[in-house]
């Protein structure tokens, strides 16, 4: 009787184990696998890859090392030129944040994706970004609009 007391007890303890005690599967590096546009700006619609294909071309890779302190490293690769940035995450939002800009990942496996939306805006000749909010006032000052975007990204665990 003593033992199944017992036995019982440390079930329901091991019942109520913390969750944080749980090393989250995101732990651990990544590298870009792919990338895609959707059709439509609202991240919906079919997928188109080849510009995959054209960025590899140039060198291009991301990794991401994701610590289980909720910190992290992004590296962003074009050639030889490299650019590290720190970043956060939070298993329980399914976020990532880079340098405060923060998406929503969806967790498979050794894979996850990222659906990065890009709003419309305006461009001079130089490519800076101007205060123009509409097509018409930005063409009227000679600039280019740039149409709303959605990408995909995925990423493999290493």
């Amino acid at each position: 009787m003593k033992r199944s007391i017992l036995l019982i007890t440390l079930l329901a303890f091991m019942a109520c184990e913390d969750k944080k005690d749980e090393i989250s599967p995101l732990i651990g590096t990544w590298e870009i696998s792919n990338l895609g546009e959707y059709a439509n700006a609202n991240c919906s619609g079919a997928l188109d890859y080849t510009g995959w294909a054209f960025v590899q071309a140039f060198g291009f890779k991301i990794n991401i090392v994701i610590k289980e302190d909720g910190t992290g490293t992004m590296t962003v690769t074009i050639g030889n030129e490299k650019e590290e940035a720190p970043l956060t995450w939070d298993d329980s939002k399914s976020q990532i944040c880079v340098m405060g800009d923060c998406l929503t990942y969806k967790l498979d496996g050794d894979s996850f994706t990222i659906d990065q939306p890009q709003e419309a805006y305006c461009e001079d000749d130089d490519g800076d970004e101007t205060n123009h909010d509409s097509q018409s006032t930005c063409e009227a000052a000679g600039n280019t609009w740039e149409e709303a975007t959605c990408s995909i990204m995925t990423f493999t665990k290493k």
